[in-house]
């Protein structure tokens, strides 16, 4: 081979070197951006997460308060209902002891 098809080789050789090491940085660059990229993709997910799943359990609390309260609603009126039915009974108790005593003390 001729001395100018060496240094030419030589040439390319040495050309393809530094491509290579640049592409390499640039390659190391890119890694390097995308994990932190993918860092703070990853960091907002977490966040966005998060607060949604609050959202969740906060409408879930106030949903289980309300049913609380509703059933507590419902139980009182339920127990409203009992006293008030008891409240006849006893009385229709009290004017049936009075009676037959009356009629005990009449005879």
């Amino acid at each position: 081979m001729s001395k100018e098809v060496i240094m030419s080789i030589k040439g390319a050789e040495e050309e393809a070197a530094k491509i290579r090491a640049e592409a390499s940085k640039r390659a190391e660059l890119m890694i390097s951006e995308a994990r932190k990229k993918a860092e703070l993709l990853s960091a907002e997910t977490e966040e966005r997460t998060r607060e949604d799943l609050k959202r969740t359990l906060d409408l879930m609390k106030d949903k289980a308060d309300e049913l609380t309260a509703k059933s507590i609603s419902e139980a009182e009126e339920e127990a409203k209902q009992f006293i008030s039915k008891a409240e006849i009974k006893k009385l229709t108790a009290v004017k049936k002891i009075v009676w037959e005593i009356t009629e005990k003390c009449q005879l």
